[in-house]
């Protein structure tokens, strides 16, 4: 994988970008660089190794920076894996909410949205794998970093969802939180499945499964059969009140 930008890593925190070529650079620009280098060498270690096997001193050699000199911008090597975990959110939220912006119709949002969360956590499962650092089933979860990240890129499947709704495209008692569920949540066990059988095919197969949980694929072909039926019979009515004109017409000539 192509190690972390320094642009992505800084975007992460909400720090701005630096200045442009031939800018001399300040301190705080300077300093912020830095702690993007051993934000992006931590990523990579980390997705190749996993947290537990990587160690401060390796992503210092690879970030070109001293032992002693990660200490100053991270307290251990946990604080340093949630700057990742952020790097990471960051860049997940970003694409989703871009690429459903290049897609037509909730259906293609959807799928965009399957397989980008599908692929991505298949990709980089060694970062996901951190998020046991944070206890997400404890009181301190809610209104924590990862509970604020998460709902930020879950929020670009409910913004389709909704449109969605409002357009007809989804059933209207269809509960938003249980769908979310089960769209992250069956992904996330897809993944699994995937990773296991290491079929590229069941990606596919996973992706449309999930979203026809959500919009059934024969949606369309029933909504098109109600219509026709609707118009056969208000043809049958107009059918019958030409006839009952023409009679009437009969009787006054």
């Amino acid at each position: 994988m192509a190690r972390l930008s320094a642009s992505t890593a800084r975007s992460a925190r909400g720090k701005p970008a630096a200045n442009g070529a031939g800018t001399k650079r300040t301190r705080r620009e300077r300093v912020a660089d830095k702690e993007d280098a051993i934000v992006a060498a931590a990523y990579d270690i980390i997705l190749a190794k996993g947290l537990a096997r990587t160690t401060i001193a390796e992503i210092a050699r690879r970030a070109g920076v001293a032992e002693g000199t990660v200490y100053l911008y991270f307290e251990n090597k946990d604080a340093l894996g949630q700057a990742v975990l952020a790097a990471f959110y960051a860049r997940l939220t970003a694409r989703a909410a871009a690429g459903v912006k290049k897609h037509a119709g909730v259906r293609a949002k959807l799928r965009f949205l399957a397989r980008h969360h599908l692929e991505s956590i298949m990709r980089e499962s060694a970062i996901l794998e951190m998020i046991a650092i944070t206890d997400r089933n404890s009181e301190a979860y809610e209104g924590s970093a990862l509970y604020r990240m998460n709902k930020d890129y879950v929020a670009v499947f409910d913004a389709v969802f909704r449109d969605g709704v409002l357009a007809g495209d989804i059933a209207k008692d269809k509960p938003l939180w249980i769908m979310r569920d089960v769209f992250f949540g069956g992904l996330e066990y897809a993944m699994r499945t995937i990773m296991v059988r290491g079929r590229k095919k069941n990606v596919d197969d996973a992706v449309a499964g999930i979203v026809d949980l959500i919009i059934p694929a024969s949606a369309p072909a029933a909504a098109e059969n109600d219509l026709a039926r609707l118009t056969g019979r208000l043809e049958t009515v107009a059918m019958k009140l030409e006839s009952v004109a023409a009679n009437k017409r009969a009787v006054r000539s």
